[in-house]
């Protein structure tokens, strides 16, 4: 979402913050604009949706406030409102980087941050979804989209019962870190509540894409000890994943239909393969 058009003082002034001394613009985010703010010495991150998007952004700030009182390293909503149908949210600013910044910085610590990363999803999983979320228990499977009705069967019959809290986001953009521990877990946008394996799966596909591209040997092996790292810090926490087949061609699916207007012809093939792949190990083609 693009910065122009809106006047971050005025939406501050809007959510009662005023006398601001530092507001700057971070990139990155494609859905909603965000500044960094600074006041008498408090940071805050200011977060702005797109017009019309106030039900997503109660949305929001409702499973955060869950998450956060749960014990998650989520930031605090300091105040919510709306300028011009612009909504938004003044939260406040989490220490330290996104993984992905840390893992470019210090590609030898791969592992080490795989397990990290991996640890916290965990943690997210253990956590049941709150009452906002419960009340589409079957939203991550339809997700999939209307034309894929067998394999939405077959997420039906092995889903796991327990309604539980999922990310559905969780990448290292949206995770930061101090290099010791996870400091954050930002951007709950798609949260959703489901089977935890669905979230894994989804996770494994958007570090599987960030291979996408021109990238050397070396950034495709740290990624995979990275992801290898990640799997680990969360069967430790959690268990086995098990098998994951099922799961991985409905994150490919998502995948294809969430990035549909977003990438090249050939990029998208690339993901298409993936989906063609898993859904003959399962008999969904």
């Amino acid at each position: 979402m693009s910065h122009e058009h809106l006047d971050p003082h005025a939406i501050l002034e809007t959510l009662g913050l005023f006398d601001i001394t530092v507001v700057a613009p971070v990139h990155g985010g494609t859905d909603t604009a965000i500044w960094r703010v600074e006041k008498a010495g408090t940071v805050y991150a200011l977060r702005v949706f797109q017009k019309g998007e106030g039900d997503d952004c109660q949305r929001e700030q409702v499973i955060m406030q869950a998450a956060l009182a749960a014990g998650l390293p989520v930031p605090q909503v300091h105040a919510m409102g709306k300028w011009h149908d612009f909504p938004a949210l003044l939260l406040s600013w989490l220490p330290g980087r996104p993984v992905a910044e840390e893992l470019r910085a210090h590609p030898w610590r791969a592992w080490s941050l795989g397990l990290l990363f991996g640890q916290m999803q965990a943690t997210i999983h253990t956590l049941a979804a709150p009452e906002v979320l419960c009340q589409q228990p079957e939203a991550w499977i339809n997700w999939s989209g209307p034309d894929e009705r067998l394999l939405q069967e077959r997420l039906h019959r092995e889903k796991q019962q327990a309604l539980t809290l999922l990310h559905l986001d969780y990448h290292p953009l949206n995770v930061l870190t101090d290099g010791n521990k996870i400091t954050a877990v930002l951007d709950w946008r798609n949260a959703l509540s489901g089977d935890p394996r669905a979230d894994a799966a989804r996770t494994v596909s958007i570090l599987r894409y960030a291979s996408l591209g021109r990238r050397s040997i070396l950034e495709l092996l740290v990624l995979r000890i990275f992801e290898a790292g990640w799997r680990r810090g969360y069967e430790q926490k959690r268990g086995a994943l098990g098998d994951m087949n099922l799961f991985y061609a409905w994150a490919s699916v998502v995948m294809e239909r969430d990035l549909a207007t977003k990438l090249t012809q050939n990029e998208l093939s690339l993901i298409h393969q993936w989906t063609l792949k898993w859904k003959k190990r399962i008999g969904c083609l």
